[in-house]
């Protein structure tokens, strides 16, 4: 039996929670997140930057605030499909629980050991081969996304991915020795906002904006 293709298979969860968020009350879920609801839509931010979704259509775009005098100005392109899939799972998930301030590794979430060596391989792998060895790079990296410095590690951040969902990266520097190593933890809380494949997703995001804001 053949798989689907990923595009293919983006495209059937969108289409999935669009018609759930259709029956949702805005309302509600946008309480329930932490996020403010408009007579446009629902303002979601992101890692820091604004994205509206729109009821009950299930359309987001990011909005540029800068130089706008109007919606219609500040409302950028569509954003990516995962980015979209990402926000109504999150309004659709969120139950309004408060943060644990505990931390959990990957494979500690729900199902998380299903998916611990893939996300071991991209997200963490990915900032220990940029960062490893360029702790400076790290930390002005991290502090160009809104993080907070937390003492674990030889460096580590924690970030509001989310209204409601914290996570933390941490860097051990490599040496002769030992390999250099990341982490990056979620709030043990993190499972009722988001299912763990969007954590994961989450993961892989914030290691591609780390490694650009280091270029």
């Amino acid at each position: 039996m053949s798989q689907l293709n990923p595009d293919r298979r983006f495209q059937i969860a969108l289409d999935k929670a669009r018609t759930e968020w259709a029956a949702a009350d805005p309302a509600r879920c946008a309480a329930l997140a932490g996020c403010n609801r408009t007579p446009d839509g629902i303002s979601v931010p992101y890692f820091g930057r604004s994205y509206l979704v729109t009821h009950p259509e299930g359309e987001v775009f990011a909005v540029e605030t800068s130089h706008a005098t109007s919606l219609q100005q500040a409302l950028g392109k569509p954003a990516h499909i995962s980015i979209n899939i990402l926000l109504l799972h999150y309004l659709l998930a969120a139950d309004g629980s408060p943060p644990a301030d505990r931390w959990l590794a990957f494979r500690e979430l729900p199902d998380g050991l299903f998916y611990a060596q893939a996300f071991a391989g991209h997200a963490e792998g990915e900032i220990a081969a940029r960062f490893g060895m360029d702790e400076a790079a790290f930390r002005k990296a991290a502090m160009t996304l809104g993080s907070q410095p937390l003492d674990l590690a030889d460096a580590s951040y924690r970030l509001q991915a989310l209204p409601r969902l914290a996570i933390a990266v941490l860097l051990w520097i490599g040496d002769d020795e030992f390999p250099a190593r990341a982490r990056v933890l979620f709030d043990a809380h993190a499972g009722h906002y988001l299912p763990t494949e969007d954590l994961a997703g989450i993961g892989d995001w914030l290691a591609h904006r780390l490694v650009r804001a280091a270029a």
